[in-house]
């Protein structure tokens, strides 16, 4: 059976609203939740604001993230840190793409989820949907967004994980 990443309700609004926001730069942010004998259940995802943004990347400040995840380990809220998302953005013409480019893969770590959101400007309405690529995608207002997980096995190979995201498919 595939691993499987279940994504709740406030984690996605979080993540999708982030990556619009920051629309034509990435964006980045901590994962919340616990493992599971079935892979990951992502109870909170945490946009981080102070990140180093481009179009091509994003680059945390070390400090500022360790200072956060030693304040959500004193909060005891029964989750822990899990993973990170980001987003890939469209530039110009080219559209995005929710694929682990070779500095995504540099800073993954076996153990943990990785979702990565592709945003592109919306061509026409689609409802959200599973795909065969075990990802979820559809519009929202102007933007088409694609959400993909992964995490990783071994030094550089990594593998996609099912979505599963009912708030967003009403699909369990």
């Amino acid at each position: 059976m595939k691993k499987q990443v279940l994504i709740k309700d406030g984690a996605f609004l979080n993540m999708i609203v982030s990556a619009a926001e920051t629309f034509k730069l990435e964006t980045y942010g901590i994962l919340l939740g616990y493992r599971t004998e079935t892979g990951y259940t992502v109870e909170y995802a945490i946009p981080l604001v102070t990140p180093e943004r481009s179009p091509y990347h994003i680059k945390p400040n070390p400090r500022r993230e360790a200072r956060i995840k030693e304040l959500i380990s004193s909060l005891q809220l029964g989750v822990e840190i899990i993973g990170d998302f980001h987003s890939h953005t469209q530039l110009k013409d080219v559209k995005a793409l929710p694929i682990p480019s070779p500095d995504d893969i540099a800073g993954m770590e076996e153990g943990n989820v990785y979702i990565i959101i592709a945003i592109n400007e919306k061509e026409r309405d689609v409802e959200w949907q599973h795909n065969v690529d075990d990802s979820i995608s559809g519009t929202l207002e102007n933007f088409h967004l694609k959400m993909r997980a992964f995490e990783m096995r071994g030094k550089r190979q990594y593998r996609s994980l099912k979505v599963i995201c009912p708030v967003a498919t009403g699909i369990v």
